[in-house]
């Protein structure tokens, strides 16, 4: 394996632990693809940066996060593949009592592939496992210039949506230990991923979790607490301690978090709708008529949106503008979700927005709870079809 350390923290003893499942799972996943159709396998996310976390539990340091790997294929796959290395991988995750996520690419779909951040850090925070160590690195289009301000805006909805998860955890009533579990770690995500959304327009983006915490010590134009709250979630994302969480009540914090993050989400759009002084009212309207314009004219972005066309019946709020309509439409289902997002996971009060939500989603009223629960309806079937494992394993009822 090439690329160094996987965490900045651990012991010789967790990298070695790491370096050992990493190599069982690249046998595995070895084991189902032809040596002439593999060009690489890497290890992606903290890991393949060389800074995963590192937890440690009862005096002895365990990995904390997921390994994320790439397979890049020299071809399409075969039909059946990811599920099959899904299976096959199955007995390591349980062995090893961690998350392992296996994402499949083609040599051709990355070269011809737009730069969204996941791809950008992929090429700068790698380790090669198997295959050409030099492929990734040589994707000389992924370059943080050349990432879309819309890809950002999705990257904030996606850690954002945690926080909805959470919400939807806590109308379920009690919170037991696996539960606080998770929503500590997806509120420190959330942060994590706003901070980053937040870095990137103000110019300082970088592909490194502790370079971006050392930049963003010397932002100016950073909303009032969140810096604190930013530099707290990226400590505890290197070395995480559970404990020091137990005094505090989730609630109130979680509130906190919700209040900063509205502030930073809408500075972000501030920017990438170029709309100095951008209020909540009128929003909506603002960031679809805005969509229209989003990915210029290329073709894999108007064949996306004609498929949309003529696929997707969104139920549009009669108020919005004719531009704001024919974006809803062109968006799809993933348009829908970031337009909707800002009203139901930070409750911003502005009925207009609240009531497109409803509509949009077919949400029973606009209380926050029906919010919530007609948006993570809509995520598991257009954002994130892993979720339904979310659903299942904390008995959420949506």
């Amino acid at each position: 394996m090439r690329g160094g350390r996987f965490t900045l923290k651990g012991s010789v003893g967790v990298e070695a632990r790491i370096s050992q499942v990493v190599s069982e799972a690249a046998a595995v996943i070895q084991g189902h693809v032809p040596p002439s159709a593999l060009r690489t396998l890497a290890l992606i996310g903290g890991y393949g940066r060389g800074e995963g976390g590192v937890e440690t539990r009862d005096g002895i340091e365990r990995p904390h996060n997921n390994l994320d790997f790439l397979l890049v294929l020299e071809r399409a796959p075969r039909e059946g593949l990811k599920a099959e290395l899904d299976r096959a991988m199955e007995p390591l995750r349980e062995q090893h009592g961690l998350g392992m996520d296996l994402g499949i690419t083609t040599v051709r779909a990355l070269r011809r592939s737009p730069c969204m951040v996941m791809w950008y850090d992929m090429r700068f925070g790698h380790k090669t496992v198997a295959g050409d160590a030099s492929f990734l690195p040589g994707l000389k289009h992924f370059t943080r210039e050349d990432i879309p301000p819309d890809d950002v805006r999705n990257l904030a909805v996606n850690r954002g949506t945690l926080l909805v998860i959470n919400e939807a955890l806590r109308d379920r009533g009690s919170l037991d230990g696996e539960a606080r579990r998770t929503i500590i770690r997806h509120t420190a995500k959330a942060i994590i991923g706003y901070g980053d959304a937040l870095l990137y327009f103000l110019g300082a983006y970088d592909w490194s979790y502790a370079e971006k915490r050392r930049r963003m010590v010397w932002q100016r134009d950073v909303p009032d607490g969140f810096r604190q709250l930013y530099d707290e979630a990226s400590a505890f994302r290197l070395e995480p301690d559970y404990t020091r969480f137990a005094p505090r009540e989730l609630g109130p914090w979680m509130d906190e978090v919700r209040t900063r993050l509205a502030d930073v989400h809408l500075a972000c759009e501030a920017a990438r709708l170029s709309v100095a002084g951008l209020k909540w009212s009128g929003y909506v309207d603002r960031a679809l008529t805005h969509s229209l314009r989003e990915g210029g004219f290329q073709p894999r972005v108007w064949a996306r949106r004609v498929r949309n066309v003529v696929r997707f019946r969104p139920k549009a709020s009669p108020e919005l503008g004719f531009g704001a309509r024919l974006g809803l439409r062109l968006g799809g289902p993933r348009g829908v979700l970031a337009a909707a997002f800002p009203f139901v996971a930070f409750e911003v009060g502005e009925t207009q927005g609240a009531e497109f939500a409803r509509q949009v989603m077919g949400a029973e009223s606009r209380s926050p709870a029906d919010l919530r629960r007609a948006y993570l309806r809509y995520w598991g079937e257009s954002g994130d079809p892993n979720f339904a494992h979310v659903v299942r394993k904390f008995g959420l009822s949506l």
